[in-house]
């Protein structure tokens, strides 16, 4: 996979995978490139898989993985940016997984396959029990197998099971720090089936330089941001029914839009009010400030059952200021937490 990879860096824009998904621009150089990882042995009959189990005798572990499992989120996405890659690629031959950012920095990883998912059937293998997957790019989920046996729980041990994702990822959470992996990439392909990776990163990684005056201003900006914000969605819902009260309070919250972002356009201006607020800490799992690769910073807040917000921060005037929302931040993450 690394030989066309290499050809495509140098210039080559025929050189892609055999049997893979390419975009191009309107100049006809390659934009995107996706590629299924076989799913054998995946039966769209969900009758054909036991449900996954819960694994209630390892909840103290489950709780302390998905608990290991966010904080390495974060320290990654605060010591070497991810979160902000546009593309991924993972070579069965090499063991390596690949992620490619802006300006063609790269951040590269050795990986092996834990499980997939098929939403065909809500069907999740693991990857010892998947035929296309090469042994030694299965050994994590191999030693989890193992680790199963020795406790007799079925959802460690099932080839292949229906499941609902806060019964499983807490078991990937578990998979990966049994491992001792860095931490748990999911890729995407064909936009659909997920295919979860563990990984470690190459000793010589770098990492993004972090200004922890800066990265505290910044989160103070984002947190007063929505305190001000939260108040006007508060006093929408207690008063919808009262005449002209949504133009009142658009205009409160566009006033306290203009103190806080800077931009051209009218793009994210306020224009409507939701219920439970998305100003509302009380609805965040986690929340945290990270250095942006290019100067400034994101702050992450992270929904307790669904949903994210990312505001991108960055010195205006010398001053900071919000200047974007990112809609499409910290695919691969995986934000586990324990019924």
């Amino acid at each position: 996979m690394l030989d066309w990879l290499r050809k495509l860096m140098a210039g080559d824009q025929n050189s892609v995978p055999p049997g893979a998904t390419v975009e191009r621009d309107e100049l006809g150089r390659v934009t995107k490139i996706g590629q299924t990882l076989s799913l054998a042995g995946a039966s769209q009959d969900a009758s054909a898989h036991p449900a996954l189990a819960p694994a209630d005798g390892l909840a103290p572990r489950l709780a302390a993985a998905c608990e290991w499992l966010r904080q390495q989120n974060v320290q990654l996405a605060r010591r070497h940016g991810l979160g902000l890659e546009q593309n991924y690629a993972f070579d069965q031959d090499t063991g390596r997984l690949i992620l490619t950012f802006e300006g063609d920095r790269k951040l590269v990883a050795s990986a092996q396959i834990l499980g997939s998912f098929d939403p065909r059937d809500r069907s999740f293998m693991w990857g010892w029990a998947n035929p296309s997957i090469q042994p030694e790019n299965s050994a994590d989920a191999t030693r989890l197998k193992v680790e199963g046996e020795r406790l007799g729980l079925a959802a460690l041990t099932t080839p292949t099971q229906i499941v609902n994702f806060d019964t499983l990822t807490p078991l990937l959470a578990f998979g990966a720090q049994h491992a001792g992996a860095d931490g748990l990439y999911r890729c995407m392909v064909n936009g659909s089936t997920s295919v979860f990776v563990t990984f470690r990163l190459d000793a010589a990684t770098g990492q993004v330089p972090a200004d922890d005056a800066m990265l505290a201003a910044a989160h103070l900006l984002a947190t007063s941001y929505d305190a001000e914000m939260l108040p006007l969605d508060q006093q929408y819902r207690a008063r919808k029914d009262e005449s002209g009260v949504m133009l009142e309070l658009l205009e409160r919250k566009m006033e306290v839009y203009r103190r806080y972002w800077s931009r051209s356009d009218d793009y994210w201006e306020p224009s409507s009010f939701g219920w439970p607020s998305d100003h509302d800490p009380a609805t965040l799992a986690l929340r945290f400030t990270i250095p942006h690769p290019d100067g400034g910073a994101l702050d992450v807040a992270i929904g307790e059952h669904a949903g994210q917000t990312v505001y991108r921060i960055e010195p205006v005037e010398g001053a900071l200021r919000i200047t974007d929302m990112l809609l499409n931040w910290g695919d691969g993450f995986i934000w586990p937490r324990v019924q």
